[in-house]
């Protein structure tokens, strides 16, 4: 049968393809406005997102958050598995490969008699330093991090108790975590830590037996995926993916008008407050709300979903923060005594104390992005100078010399030294103070809290710093205090008296800020340096070591003297032995006795040496045993 040709039939097939597309269209709105409980909805990996946002897969696969934590492989493993042993806290840890395949063998202290193995499974961390993790054959599907972990940036082992804010007085397991109940939580996404036997332990505790989850917990733990990948900001992406695939226009109406699209969580789209709390939800130390979340988040794992408001789900730790509504102490060495915190892991915190935010629009990706800049710090490079703050202050970024009082270009005048300053600590390094707020040196002196002059202006004594603030800002300096100057340098008292956050700032400023301090005028911190040496906390010998080192090479090319300095602290190990360690700082107070000083410039006033360079030991043996009084001898971990 011929059908006859229709002249209409044209336009009836263009009506009919555009009534589809408009039906199209219609269902993609609907499903773009449909909302989405993503406390149910499931996830579905980083590569079914690839599918779709290739350059956004590309961008966040280049960034540390997704190296967080890997299986360990020849390709993930950073470390120096080549077989050398090493002792430290009474055992000897031997890291090897076999194949491709890695282990820990631990012996005694004295390296011969082998006490057990253990493989590394899996790795965390890829950028500042890594972590290995391992099973033990009796205790089912638990993880432990080990005791040492492999630092890129010294290119070295480091013990656990060197890397924390202790005394050298830690038992060699000090630091020896459980994974599954905590690191488990902020670097993998989707995850259900699995405890097995919640209730026998707290059968035991009823019964008088004490609690020790490390050894006694036992889990069975399951990750969406390992690292900290889309779905930790977006949110778990099953029913958007299914949505996607059902109805490919989606995309293209979203695109075409703008929609947002309410099965997928975009931290752009929300608000300020629902923007950084999924930040927060890792960068913002917090305890489950009640007791019951708290058996959920071992067991299921936490009840925060992105969009959610965090405040529902978690307590956010805070300096008076309680534990299930009774006073603890156990979290105010993490903050300054006006409570900002003072560790890394609280910048949630730091910017809910920020004006910025609390007066303005100020949120983690005003400045941060997961998708654009270097992944070291996730900024981008216009981030990373004044040009940040000119979204809020540009009359101040554009007179930033009277503003600040500091020539332009200068370290004094890049807004974060002064308003962020480096005084928050993170594993053996410091980091910007998150609590975005203006110096106010008398306040902070009065509080023993370091301020930002003093990281820069090492050489200055405190009522310097006052007078100037007085020239410079005279409404910062009004501001109500009772502090009274005491003519000597902060920079040094700090490294003598302060608490383990002060003396390790104090000294790794040491060998920081050139623009302000030239090496060659540095000469009159290396006694107090060479006595840092001694601290009986590993990590501030760390920062001793470190900015003594760089002084002695920088000063070595112009005075031969520093060359032998220089030679002499090279086997320095701030976590060996006693002895071995006593050995070097002997030697390099031998040459400080020994030395020609009287090339070196003037030492500056308040810094405790006289024209000669002898130091008033009464004076400084009064501030070191200020820094052994109960109050700062701390122990600060994770």
């Amino acid at each position: 049968m011929v059908f006859p040709i229709n002249k209409h039939w044209p336009l009836l097939a263009v009506l009919l393809l555009t009534a589809t597309v408009a039906g199209g269209f219609l269902l993609a709105h609907q499903s773009l406005q449909k909302p989405v409980d993503f406390h149910q909805t499931g996830y579905t990996g980083s590569q079914s997102c690839r599918d779709c946002h290739e350059d956004r897969y590309q961008s966040w696969a280049k960034t540390y958050h997704r190296t967080m934590t890997q299986e360990a492989t020849p390709e993930t493993v950073l470390g120096d598995f080549s077989g050398k042993k090493y002792s430290y806290w009474g055992y000897t840890v031997r890291p090897v490969r076999k194949g491709d395949r890695y282990y820990f063998e631990y012996y005694d202290k004295s390296g011969q008699t082998l006490l057990n193995t253990l493989e590394i499974s899996r790795t965390v961390g890829s950028r500042r330093y890594q972590q290995y993790l391992a099973q033990t054959p009796y205790t089912g599907g638990n993880y432990y991090r080990l005791e040492m972990l492999w630092h890129m940036g010294d290119q070295r082992w480091v013990h656990m108790n060197g890397v924390f804010l202790g005394s050298d007085n830690q038992p060699f397991d000090n630091h020896t975590a459980l994974w599954n109940q905590n690191c488990i939580f902020c670097h993998n996404t989707g995850v259900q830590p699995g405890m097995s036997n919640y209730e026998q332990l707290v059968d035991n505790v009823k019964h008088g037996q004490p609690l020790d989850l490390r050894r006694n917990a036992r889990y069975a733990s399951h990750v969406a995926e390992l690292g900290v990948a889309c779905e930790s900001c977006h949110a778990g992406g099953q029913a958007h993916v299914a949505a996607e695939r059902l109805n490919p226009l989606r995309k293209y109406w979203q695109a075409l008008t703008s929609s947002s699209d309410r099965s997928i969580i975009n931290p752009v789209r929300l608000s300020k407050e629902r923007s950084v709390e999924i930040c927060g939800q890792c960068h913002g130390q917090r305890t489950p709300k009640t007791l019951d979340q708290a058996r959920h988040w071992v067991e299921k794992g936490p009840t925060f979903r992105p969009g959610d408001p965090l405040g529902d789900h978690v307590n956010p730790v805070w300096q008076h923060s309680t534990i299930q509504g009774k006073p603890s102490d156990i979290f105010a060495s993490r903050f300054w005594p006006d409570g900002t915190p003072r560790l890394t892991a609280y910048e949630y915190q730091g910017l809910l104390q920020s004006a910025c935010y609390q007066q303005g629009e100020l949120t983690c990706i005003s400045c941060h992005s997961m998708h654009g800049g270097d992944p070291k710090g996730m900024l981008e490079e216009k981030q990373r100078g004044n040009q940040a703050c000119v979204q809020c202050h540009a009359d101040l970024v554009n007179t930033v010399s009277e503003h600040s009082g500091h020539e332009a270009g200068s370290e004094g005048a890049l807004c974060y030294n002064c308003h962020m300053p480096e005084r928050v600590y993170g594993i053996m390094t410091y980091h910007r103070d998150h609590h975005i707020s203006n110096p106010q040196p008398a306040q902070e002196f009065a509080l023993g809290k370091p301020n930002a002059c003093i990281n820069c202006h090492q050489d200055k004594t405190d009522d310097w710093v006052l007078e100037k603030t007085r020239t410079l800002w005279p409404d910062a300096a009004a501001s109500p205090s009772d502090y009274r100057a005491t003519g000597r340098l902060p920079s040094v008292v700090k490294l003598h008296s302060g608490d383990p956050v002060e003396r390790g700032l104090a000294a790794w400023n040491m060998s920081r800020h050139e623009g302000t301090l030239p090496f060659t005028r540095r000469h009159f911190l290396v006694p107090h340096l060479l006595l840092a040496l001694q601290d009986n906390y590993p990590a501030i010998r760390r920062f001793a070591h470190q900015s003594l080192n760089r002084i002695a090479a920088t000063l070595q090319t112009e005075d031969p003297d520093f060359a032998r300095l220089h030679r002499i602290l090279a086997p320095f190990d701030f976590i060996a032995d006693a002895n071995e360690r006593q050995t070097v700082v002997d030697a390099a107070l031998d040459w400080y006795g020994q030395v020609d000083k009287s090339h070196w410039p003037a030492p500056p006033e308040g810094s405790f040496l006289d024209e000669n360079y002898r130091l008033n030991l009464n004076a400084i043996n009064a501030l070191r045993r200020e820094a052994q009084s109960d109050s700062k001898r701390i122990d600060i971990g994770e």
